[in-house]
């Protein structure tokens, strides 16, 4: 049987892995991390506080998930009286991140390490706030979160270990978080380096992507609160 250790390393790689697929969150990372009108530093911190919301999200539901378990969870979010608010809310989020992402015009900050454009740090304070929030919202608004905890996350979390208590369950979690966090920080990282390059045009079609994923997301989210408003109206 594999100690504590290798399956930490396995369970760390599972959630490095699935957080690498371009979404909503990666696509908010990108866009705070090329922000041009903030420091380095704090767009680099802007970008890791999503990652860290949106693990706080996944947290809460994955706690729920253990704790009132899966059928309930399925049951509430299945629901489209419950449903259909979520989504909509959700659509509202990306739809102005969306549209942030396309309005925003960069503006150098002359100071590339962040030390000498006095920035408040009421105003960085603030600024990492609000990324934690987007990114938390943009989690623990979607009804795709919870059910993909209690369906497609239970089965690839716990199906290879015999685990039958919740705290050793919350453990597995808590392992799979660490590589979704290693994840937020590598990509951040990197692409803190490549925004390093004095291109602007770089940062306008990055803008632009962004903005499409976003509002491509958005669309999908769209389709799925119509198709809850339509059961909405068959209850």
């Amino acid at each position: 049987m594999a100690n504590i250790f290798e399956i930490w390393i396995l369970v760390a790689f599972l959630g490095f892995t699935l957080a690498a697929p371009l979404g909503p969150i990666n696509a908010e990372i990108i866009k705070q991390v090329l922000n041009k009108n903030i420091s380095e530093k704090l767009a680099w911190g802007s970008a890791i506080f999503v990652g860290i919301g949106a693990m706080t999200g996944d947290f809460i539901i994955s706690i729920s998930a253990l704790t009132i378990g899966g059928e309930v969870l399925t049951d509430i979010f299945s629901n489209p009286v419950i449903k259909f608010p979520l989504f909509f809310v959700n659509i509202l989020i990306l739809g102005f991140l969306g549209v942030s992402a396309l309005i925003s015009k960069p503006i150098p900050v002359e100071d590339p390490q962040g030390e000498q454009n006095n920035e408040p740090s009421r105003l960085s304070y603030f600024q990492l706030s609000r990324q934690y929030v987007t990114g938390f919202s943009l989690v623990v608004t979607s009804p795709l979160s919870y059910l993909w905890w209690v369906s497609v996350g239970t089965i690839i979390l716990f199906s290879d270990f015999n685990i039958p208590d919740p705290i050793s369950r919350l453990a597995i979690v808590i392992m799979f978080l660490t590589g979704i966090l290693i994840w937020t920080v590598f990509f951040t990282t990197l692409l803190a380096i490549i925004g390093r390059l004095p291109n602007p045009r770089l940062f306008l079609w990055v803008q632009r992507g962004t903005a499409l994923i976003l509002f491509g997301f958005a669309a999908i989210m769209v389709e799925e609160a119509f198709r809850s408003f339509l059961e909405l109206l068959n209850l």
